[in-house]
């Protein structure tokens, strides 16, 4: 079968396409005929070499994507049936082999296989479990969201971003704030019906929540960009406000201020939903299905490539920033 591998940290360029033997099920696991891969920021971090405990070269990434059962002995799961496969247990794409891959051998728990929506195309829930489960548990569980209150979740054009929005209108938020890198993107979201549009390149994120809430800031802000926009998240805050901080791909370090967590009372908490116990990121996922169900998220894809191009896709994703979900089909 084909597969996209790199056999040692480097480039996007390490990544080259393989043909590699089909996995066989062990006792108890499923066989998935994989038809789409979500490519992630952490793909990218695994590639190089910068995430602690990863599994050595060589090594197939991807986190997350879409297959269809091939045969099943499993209650609650058919031959034919669409699921959604993601890191789980086995640790795809981090600790062992990944989903870039035509077929994958997967532990039929709860968290790992997810059965797809009928609403809901192979390529749109490619990436949903990166993007809307993080959401999801960020905003609720960690953030301690409710219904009624502001959010902020920046980058309205990255694949959680987006998610964060659409998740807390449809959970009850009274307003939801979101950012954008340049006048084009803005106006591109503005047009695609998202209205608290913050362009950051006209002012500040700061400035913007400030101007928009009329100097209240918001109650919870999750912040999946990291870099200059943390510090600038926490000031954005409203009193005893929360920040979640759940990537990084804009930079490692930020600079606050720290009287917006004294005078405030902030909160700042940090989340990775790879150690999160099984039984609340499975509350998180009837939260996420029930929402797709109900029609109330969908699923932003900006571009697709084919498996062979994955290193273009990798690189595409992190130097172009694109509007959308950024997702390989095989």
């Amino acid at each position: 079968m084909r597969a996209i591998q790199f056999t040692q940290h480097g480039d996007y360029q390490q990544l080259h396409v393989v043909d590699l033997a089909q996995p066989t099920p062990a006792a108890g696991e499923v066989l998935v005929k994989m038809t789409a891969a979500a490519v992630n920021p952490v793909d990218n971090t695994v590639r190089l070499g910068y995430m602690p405990g990863a599994k050595q070269p060589p090594q197939v990434p991807g986190v997350e994507g879409v297959g269809t059962i091939v045969n099943s002995t499993v209650h609650g799961l058919s031959s034919g049936q669409r699921v959604i496969v993601r890191v789980g247990a086995k640790g795809f794409g981090v600790w062992d082999d990944g989903v870039w891959q035509e077929y994958v051998a997967a532990l039929p728990d709860e968290i790992s296989l997810i059965p797809i929506p009928d609403a809901v195309s192979d390529v749109q829930a490619a990436g949903m479990a990166s993007s809307y489960l993080t959401a999801v548990y960020a905003l609720t569980i960690t953030g301690g969201f409710q219904a009624g209150q502001r959010v902020l979740a920046p980058a309205v054009g990255g694949a959680v971003g987006n998610a964060l929005v659409q998740v807390a209108h449809a959970l009850g938020a009274s307003r939801v704030l979101t950012t954008a890198g340049s006048t084009a993107k803005a106006e591109k979201a503005r047009k695609a019906g998202y209205t608290d549009v913050i362009d950051l390149s006209q002012e500040s994120l700061s400035e913007g929540v400030m101007r928009l809430t009329d100097g209240a800031g918001v109650h919870v802000a999750v912040d999946s960009v990291g870099g200059a926009i943390t510090g600038q998240a926490l000031s954005s805050l409203a009193q005893e406000g929360t920040l979640v901080v759940i990537g990084y791909a804009g930079g490692t370090e930020t600079t606050a201020s720290v009287t917006d967590l004294v005078f405030k009372e902030a909160r700042v908490l940090g989340l990775n939903l790879f150690t999160r116990p099984a039984s609340l990121i499975a509350q998180a996922k009837e939260t996420m299905l029930r929402l797709a169900g109900e029609g109330k998220i969908k699923p932003l894809v900006g571009q697709t490539f084919p498996l062979a191009e994955a290193a273009e896709a990798q690189r595409f994703l992190m130097e172009e920033r694109p509007f959308g979900r950024v997702v390989l089909t095989m």
